[in-house]
């Protein structure tokens, strides 16, 4: 269902990315020999470039109710560059506040964490999100985090980022970037889109076979396969074929002057917004120069 109401069109990306370009050409003929100002024209343009591909992404799929499979991959052109869009739905990932203990142990299993037995990484998050101090078999309350520079934790309420996970009791660097990739809090059904998860999330699942795994990721992008249909009633319960409403979106921006800019956000629809959607988070995740 569309709702244009108000909302910014695609046309306008285009004008944007002209008023960029406007931008750039005015200040650089006013102060050619200014080599700083032409880095920071630089930036403005590829910032511009990756501000027009996540309102793209947002239109995309939210107005015009576009599948992620045809947003992934499209390359938006204007006057100061293109940007490429990345699209996974966000169920493709364990949710920090909504996955099950299960799928939680059988993440770190799968990732082959070493800091933290499963069943302790599992039982520590479950004791960091619920609404007590009652320690759970292998868990840490905030009694077994003091001493540690650790002062109010865990906090007793649902995870705020990803990024919280780094103070969790026990839990080495190097497990964290194990898992980092492969969680979110921003899945509130906290189980696994098929069609998005990797097939290492999918591993995560209890009892699921290696070959099991293997064919739903083979599969992910043939909703309609009896095999397919077969498996995630297999595994009913942490598997759902519901579409999306979350997604994370990952922008390549490449300047006319041969600048590169990364950034990402997770975009979720939003009925209530005059938008039709919100972003969750947003980051620049990398710039580099000619």
């Amino acid at each position: 269902m569309r709702r244009d109401g108000g909302y910014v069109t695609l046309a306008t990306l285009v004008v944007c990315g002209l008023l960029a370009g406007i931008v750039s050409t005015l200040v650089l003929s006013a102060q050619p020999t200014l080599v700083l100002t032409r880095l920071g024209v630089d930036d403005l343009v590829t910032e511009n470039l990756l501000d027009s591909g996540a309102t793209a992404s947002a239109y995309l799929l939210f107005t015009e109710d576009k599948d992620a499979s045809f947003v992934d991959g499209r390359i938006i052109r204007l006057p100061t560059g293109t940007v490429t869009l990345q699209v996974a739905a966000e169920a493709g990932r364990l949710d920090l506040n909504a996955s099950p203990p299960d799928l939680l142990k059988g993440l770190f299993k799968a990732v082959d964490g070493q800091s933290l037995s499963p069943d302790a990484f599992a039982a520590r998050v479950i004791d960091w999100r619920d609404g007590d101090n009652e320690r759970t078999p292998e868990g840490a309350e905030r009694s077994d985090y003091r001493g540690y520079g650790t002062s109010g934790l865990p906090t007793n309420a649902k995870f705020q980022s990803v990024g919280e996970l780094r103070f969790l009791r026990g839990l080495s660097e190097n497990d964290y970037m194990r898992v980092e990739s492969f969680l979110t809090v921003h899945n509130r059904s906290g189980m696994l889109y098929p069609a998005s998860a990797s097939r290492k999330a999918l591993l995560a699942i209890p009892d699921m076979s290696e070959a099991d795994a293997t064919t739903l990721a083979d599969l992910r992008g043939d909703k309609d396969s009896d095999e397919r249909q077969a498996l995630v009633k297999k595994y009913e319960g942490f598997l759902t074929d519901e579409r999306p409403t979350v997604y994370r979106v990952k922008l390549v921006a490449h300047s006319k002057s041969g600048r590169i800019g990364t950034a990402e956000m997770v975009v979720g629809d939003a009925n209530d917004s005059p938008k039709g959607y919100v972003v969750y988070a947003w980051a620049l995740t990398g710039s580099v120069g000619r």
